[in-house]
């Protein structure tokens, strides 16, 4: 498995060379790849999310407070 960093890399990476064979005159050439690209960042991006998943702590359960205040029954 790589590291998030690793994953971030290679999503960028995948990312950029789609914008550039996409900006080419003959882009219909490209079409052939995208979708292997496109998978490729799609693993990427669910390895970073299961990761963060990993790394996520769960919250404190909250608890409730009940603060009463005593009122003066005879308020001059």
């Amino acid at each position: 498995m790589n590291t998030i960093a690793e994953d971030l890399t290679g999503v960028i990476d995948l990312a950029d060379l789609l914008a550039i064979l996409l900006a080419q005159p003959d882009a219909e050439t490209a079409i052939d790849g995208m979708h292997k690209a496109a998978q490729i960042i799609g693993e990427h991006a669910r390895s970073i999310q299961d990761q963060l998943g990993r790394q996520a702590t769960p919250a404190p359960a909250l608890t409730l407070s009940v603060v009463h205040r005593l009122e003066p029954s005879d308020r001059a």
